[in-house]
């Protein structure tokens, strides 16, 4: 399995970095009493119903990490299509040595419009661990086809630190992209733009 790992990696980081599209984070919620361990190995879960979508920002995210140095990786690139089965990514995750896990879905389309930052922002419910909280997602998330000229992406992010026990949420976030021409356009500005904002957070350290 590790094997795979280094090779989905390497395909994640061959991605071509796009800077049209424009991502900003309207909410962003740390946990303030996490202490960031050095972090090695990260998983990254999309949760889109597209399969080409799912991969593109799966991809996107794991290029984005690895561009800091980061060994990162998405589950499209390791698991079959459709919804996860959780005993075998769970097992992944612990055989691994996965240090966080990172899970985004697409949460709706609006009109373009300007959404200024928000002061206060309180994170989702837990869910039972990022299992818990994909799994909500996977069931609520939205409908292909809302790549068009006329709409913004909203995505909802978490991040979990996989080897806390439980599992524990340490930073969440959503986030606003427009301007931008397709699937993988918005997925690699949703990608850097979250990279920075956990840089900054100090989720993110070495």
């Amino acid at each position: 399995m590790k094997s795979t790992f280094a090779k989905a990696v390497l395909a994640a980081a061959a991605l071509s970095i796009s800077a049209c599209a424009t991502t900003s984070m309207v909410q962003v919620w740390r946990d303030p009493s996490y202490v960031a361990a050095p972090v090695h190995r990260i998983l990254v879960v999309s949760v889109i119903p597209n399969d080409a979508y799912r991969a593109a920002f799966d991809n996107a995210t794991a290029q984005a990490l690895a561009s800091k140095g980061f060994s990162a990786v998405g589950a499209s690139s390791l698991f079959p299509p459709g919804q996860l089965d959780k005993d075998v990514v769970v097992s992944y995750v612990k055989q691994q040595d996965i240090d966080l896990v990172v899970v985004q879905r697409i949460t709706k389309q609006t009109e373009v419009q300007y959404n200024p930052p928000a002061v206060m922002y309180a994170p989702p419910p837990a869910y039972g661990g990022w299992y818990g909280y994909y799994g909500y997602g996977y069931g609520t998330v939205y409908a292909p086809g809302y790549y068009s000229d006329s709409t913004t992406v909203a995505a909802e992010v978490n991040v979990y630190a996989a080897k806390a026990n439980p599992e524990r949420l340490v930073w969440s976030g959503t986030s606003r992209t427009f301007n931008f021409q397709g699937a993988v356009e918005a997925a690699q500005s949703v990608a850097y733009t979250l990279l920075d904002d956990l840089i900054r957070a100090g989720i993110l350290v070495r």
